[in-house]
């Protein structure tokens, strides 16, 4: 199953590669002048709407397909969501707004967006570095065995 699964992988794959080069030589022959008039431009969004929506589509597909097989696995992933639901609440919880009303009405912003980005940026800190250790855990324990 996985080989015809990764064999229809390399067909759509070839099969957007040609679409994409065929829309190329039909901007390169329509020209730079031409070219903001007609359709060529709207049919290249929309294979890349296309690719897109296949790729986010497989990318949900599979972990559920993985999670359906390996039980115990899906223990994992679930706890490590847990994990960052967790750990993206602390970071929302502790975030504060460090702008007065006159700065975020110029910004056009509100103090709920600030404080969702400063989380947001907090967020990714903590798991840049978490990151980090597991690299450097990961560089270490290899090096004893």
């Amino acid at each position: 199953m996985d080989k015809t699964i990764l064999n229809i992988f390399k067909i759509i794959s070839i099969i957007l590669i040609i679409l994409a080069v065929v829309l190329q030589v039909f901007v390169l022959v329509q020209g730079e002048e031409d070219l903001m008039e007609s359709s060529v431009l709207d049919n290249y969004a929309l294979l890349s709407y296309i690719a897109v929506g296949l790729t986010v589509f497989l990318a949900i597909l599979f972990p559920i397909i993985f999670m359906i097989r390996n039980p115990k696995s899906a223990l994992k992933l679930i706890l490590a969501l847990v994990f960052l639901v967790v750990i993206g609440f602390i970071c929302y919880s502790v975030s504060v707004s460090n702008f007065n009303l006159d700065t975020l009405q110029r910004l056009k912003t509100t103090m709920e967006i600030e404080k969702a980005v400063g989380a947001s940026i907090l967020f990714t800190y903590i798991i840049g570095g978490l990151a980090v250790l597991s690299i450097i855990y990961s560089g270490i324990t290899g090096l004893f065995k």
